[in-house]
């Protein structure tokens, strides 16, 4: 997709603190569940998370909002999270980047390099105000990252495997430590986004024949889950690990077996799915139910989008056969209500919520108007909520 330009300030991380080798290790131990302690609070976190958590991912809507963005639900004008809680939703997510490099921001543009804490943070605050469940979606790069690309922040290129591990514990603890103290801690943290492949390439990158890949990359997941374990006082966020769509089951499960015995210790699975890529809806059924035997822990679907509009924009997503329901408002509440019914059937009450994935787009703002997101999001074009909104939000669970 296209993005739009956006001045933000770079600032250093030197007043993160310091810490030694030895102490990083200490802490380290203790926050990645190494101890009955440690254990015992993970399985505590649990009543903090909604009983099913529905929402979507609004990373943009300060960006439109500063726009001019409008947004409407019954022709009535709010916020963008006072409509999502009027609707009955009650999880918002934002994504966060490090900070990108005068270098990085000309390669990429401003807008890709947009979502640091300076802007994440304001639009954090006033989603906890709002009363919503608050997930930090941590890329661990200064732009997109993704299973086709994770690249390590700028700043952090040159530096060795324990080096970067140590880079990451004291990142990710001054990142929880900022939004403890302004009382807007995040109920979910994703460390890392779609981590198919790895994260902080080269480093960290799973590679088929090299064995010590694994290691890497647990080791680094592990570093920064223990930073944001640290920095998080008593009360902890859940730790999500998120990834794309797998083509088949088998390896899926593998993957996450993979990181459960190498010791990563995590809550939650994130399973991204858009039916462009993901095939049909039967797909996703049996990925999820795979997850639910082969791993045993809550999942949920972490991005979904559908068209609203069948028009230009969404030609190429017309072509794919996983797309069955008609490119329209009803077809997208249809589409929805299909995918929260396979979620919620999954055994155990494994399955754990929907989140939408740009659904702030907006068509109505001039520089969205060719932006394919915006005919996918939860507004039309002249930024009134869709009935799949209200399908989407009518599923929360009270927390």
């Amino acid at each position: 997709m296209k993005r739009q330009p956006y001045v933000t300030r770079r600032r250093g991380w030197a007043a993160c603190v310091r810490m030694s080798a030895v102490a990083f290790v200490g802490v380290l131990a203790v926050a990645t569940g190494t101890t009955a302690e440690a254990h015992g609070g993970e399985v505590d976190l649990l009543a903090h998370v909604p009983a099913f958590s529905v929402g979507a991912d609004v990373s943009d809507y300060g960006y439109i909002e500063r726009h001019g963005g409008i947004y409407r639900r019954g022709g009535r004008q709010s916020s963008l999270p006072m409509i999502f809680k009027s609707a009955g939703c009650n999880t918002l997510r934002l994504r966060l980047w490090h900070n990108a490099s005068s270098e990085e921001i000309k390669k990429w543009g401003l807008y890709n390099t947009l979502n640091t804490i300076h802007y994440t943070f304001p639009l954090a605050v006033r989603i906890k105000q709002d009363g919503f469940s608050f997930v930090l979606n941590m890329h661990l790069s200064d732009t997109w990252a993704d299973p086709h690309e994770q690249l390590t922040p700028y700043d952090w290129k040159r530096l060795g495997y324990q080096k970067l591990r140590r880079r990451v514990f004291r990142y990710t603890k001054h990142v929880m430590m900022r939004f403890r103290a302004a009382h807007a801690m995040p109920t979910i943290v994703m460390v890392g986004n779609e981590i198919n492949h790895g994260i902080l390439w080269p480093t960290g990158e799973l590679k088929r024949h090299d064995p010590g890949s694994w290691r890497r990359f647990s080791g680094l997941l592990k570093a920064a889950i223990a930073g944001v374990n640290a920095g998080s006082g008593k009360r902890k966020p859940q730790i999500m690990l998120q990834v794309g769509n797998f083509n088949h089951p088998k390896p899926l499960v593998r993957f996450f077996s993979k990181l459960v015995a190498e010791g990563v210790r995590f809550n939650l699975i994130g399973y991204d799915y858009y039916p462009y890529w993901g095939g049909a809806t039967e797909h996703l059924r049996s990925n999820l139910l795979a997850l639910a035997d082969g791993i045993g822990k809550p999942i949920v679907v972490a991005e979904t989008a559908y068209p609203w509009s069948n028009d230009r924009f969404n030609k190429s997503w017309a072509s794919k056969p996983g797309m069955a329901y008609e490119f329209s408002p009803q077809g997208q509440r249809a589409y929805i209500a299909h995918v929260i019914s396979i979620v919620k059937a999954l055994p155990k009450h494994l399955g754990r919520g929907v989140w939408w994935w740009g659904a702030e787009f907006n068509a109505d703002q001039r520089m969205f108007a060719r932006n394919p997101w915006s005919y996918r999001s939860l507004f039309d074009s002249s930024g009134e909520a869709l009935p799949a909104m209200n399908m989407l939000c009518s599923a929360a669970a009270p927390w």
